[in-house]
């Protein structure tokens, strides 16, 4: 498992507990280009990009192009990453600043990193002021909205859509000329 870089914890969290069935999880996934010039555009001076290719089971999934995240080629730039922070903060009772370290430690638990789904569920459940929070949160997520499942790593949908997948059986990576 890795921690996200890019992506604030909060909205990593709240995307990994509303995470579909079958989808690839983000913290166990490899991240990659759609296509070979955009692999070496974002490989940076001086690195080598490569060519990934999977050998048996995965989970892939492709970013799509919406009227809301255009610049689908890399999940930093999703809207839920602006949206689900104001979003929370704005929700929890401007109270919540005043209290104690306890009850400040438990709400601040979700921007802990890596939470498990089963964590930031517990933590809707358990905690009053999240509690009455929970379906709205749950309802302003669009991330998955915007991720499409593939089930043929050579037929991706889009040209430009950032894609990450879980290699269940591996996968090989070979250098692009």
């Amino acid at each position: 498992m890795r921690q996200p870089i890019n992506v604030p914890y909060i909205v990593d969290n709240l995307w990994e507990w509303q995470r579909p069935d079958g989808y690839p999880n983000r913290r166990f996934s490899i991240f990659a280009s759609p296509t070979s010039d955009l692999a070496i555009a974002s490989a940076g001076e001086g690195k080598i990009p490569y060519r990934v290719e999977l050998m048996g089971r995965f989970k892939l999934c492709q970013m799509k192009c919406s009227s809301a995240f255009k610049d689908n080629n890399d999940s930093k730039y999703h809207p839920d990453c602006r949206k689900l922070r104001e979003k929370m903060l704005k929700k929890l009772d401007p109270t919540w600043l005043d209290v104690d370290l306890d009850q400040k430690t438990k709400i601040g638990r979700l921007w802990m990193p890596c939470l498990r789904k089963e964590e930031v569920a517990f933590l809707f459940e358990s905690e009053d002021v999240l509690r009455k929070i929970r379906d709205e949160i749950a309802d302003n997520i669009t991330y998955w909205n915007d991720a499409i499942l593939v089930k043929d790593a050579d037929s991706l949908p889009d040209k430009n859509g950032e894609v990450f997948f879980e290699p269940l059986d591996g996968y090989w990576l070979r250098p692009l000329p």
